[in-house]
């Protein structure tokens, strides 16, 4: 079972100074949701729209000791319009380390809690959150030709902050299957359609500034 590091406990959990340079391997779907089953977005930024619906990411993601820390990772985050630009903004994100739940939060305003993790697989003290299953499909991997740069869009302390993110790797289109518990904390997924899916074989990653 988890232990949720909220409050008092997470002020608690030293960790380190940003940037965060994380190296491993990730899983990702891309989703069109409607716009009225997204979770609220901090202010300032709006979904991008296509027909009524936003882009959506789900990713699971192992970190490994090649980088700053080693942990796995849960995540969905939205498209969004932020100035005259495009950005992500994570709306439920899982991990299984402490120190990754208190520097998320204390950064970069990212709402990470705690969750158990197996094989593409994550659940809470609550219950199961999803499961996923991955196949590479035929074809080549294909390299980044550079690194791609964006940025991710939370709100920190009552503000909203626009952190930068910068990553390089490999990746290999795949076909998904989700399934999302129906009552877990990501269910407004259902309301979605997966699309895309893409298995970063190997890549790293800066978060922060």
């Amino acid at each position: 079972m988890s232990e949720q590091v909220t409050g008092r406990q997470e002020s608690a959990v030293d960790y380190p100074p940003e940037p965060w340079d994380l190296t491993g391997t990730g899983a990702i779907t891309t989703w069109r949701v409607p716009v009225v089953a997204l979770p609220p977005l901090p202010s300032g930024v709006r979904p991008a729209v296509w027909r009524g619906t936003a882009l959506v990411t789900t990713a699971f993601v192992r970190y490994d000791e090649r980088g700053l820390m080693a942990y796995d990772e849960l995540l969905a985050a939205v498209l969004v319009r932020h100035g005259r630009g495009v950005a992500l903004s994570i709306t439920d994100i899982w991990v299984d380390s402490p120190t990754s739940v208190a520097g998320g939060r204390g950064h970069w305003g990212i709402p990470k809690d705690l969750a158990t993790f197996g094989e593409r697989y994550a659940e809470t003290s609550d219950g199961p959150i999803a499961e996923a299953s991955f196949s590479s499909r035929r074809g080549p991997d294909l390299r980044l030709p550079l690194p791609l740069r964006g940025s991710v869009v939370q709100t920190l302390d009552g503000a909203t902050k626009a952190s930068p993110i910068r990553a390089s790797g490999t990746v290999r289109l795949a076909t998904a299957r989700w399934d999302v518990a129906d009552t877990g904390p990501l269910a407004w997924l259902r309301a979605g359609r997966p699309g895309v899916s893409l298995l970063a074989q190997d890549f790293s990653m800066r978060f922060g500034s």
